[in-house]
């Protein structure tokens, strides 16, 4: 028994009407490409439609084709060549603001390093002032009779009073002398020796 199609007859020659108009327009191309016949006019069109560049007529009798068609060429060389600058325009301008962006990081680094080495020479200056207080101190101490200076060192903030006694002891190992440390200690109350003793360690 015979089989019939159940593709509608309108669609089977909508699609017949469709593969006649692309071998047409594919016979026009080959013939223009080949000179037979010049169809760029009936071309257009279709070149338009899928974003096609279409050929440019050439002049064969212009004297001056070859000048002609070199300004061309150079023309799309510089078309080309302001594409590629354009792009490394636009890349610099991100290295740019990316170079910016990592100056103003390293700006805000180096003044806060300045800062801390500011205070850091501060620091360094005021334990070399108390240091040298300290020393002009304990010379003071040493070069008054030793009741005396014990009667000062009495009357003393007690961490003030380590402190010296600490430089004493520095000084006297420096000049390879005795210390006079002991003996102060040994005029004092028991109980703030007991203090101090306990404190300095």
């Amino acid at each position: 028994m015979a089989e019939y199609s159940t593709i509608p007859v309108s669609l089977r020659i909508i699609v017949l009407l469709l593969v006649i108009a692309f071998l047409l327009i594919l016979g026009f191309v080959v013939i223009s490409s080949l000179g037979i016949f010049d169809a760029r006019g009936l071309l257009t069109p279709f070149y338009k439609l899928f974003g096609i560049s279409s050929p440019t007529p050439v002049d064969t009798t212009d004297p001056l084709l070859l000048v002609h068609q070199r300004e061309m060429k150079n023309r799309d060389a510089l078309d080309l060549r302001e594409q590629e600058l354009d792009l490394k325009e636009k890349d610099l301008s991100s290295r740019e603001a990316q170079v910016g962006e990592k100056e103003g990081i390293l700006s805000d680094k180096e003044k806060s390093l300045t800062e801390m080495e500011k205070s850091l020479n501060q620091d360094t200056k005021s334990l070399d002032d108390r240091r040298r207080r300290l020393e002009q101190e304990s010379l003071q101490f040493r070069s008054m009779p030793p009741e005396n200076a014990v009667k000062i060192l009495n009357e003393m903030d007690i961490e003030e009073v380590i402190e010296v006694l600490r430089v004493t002891d520095e000084l006297a190992n420096k000049e390879n002398e005795q210390s006079i440390v002991p003996y102060w200690q040994s005029l004092m109350p028991p109980d703030r020796v007991a203090k101090i003793q306990r404190m300095w360690r």
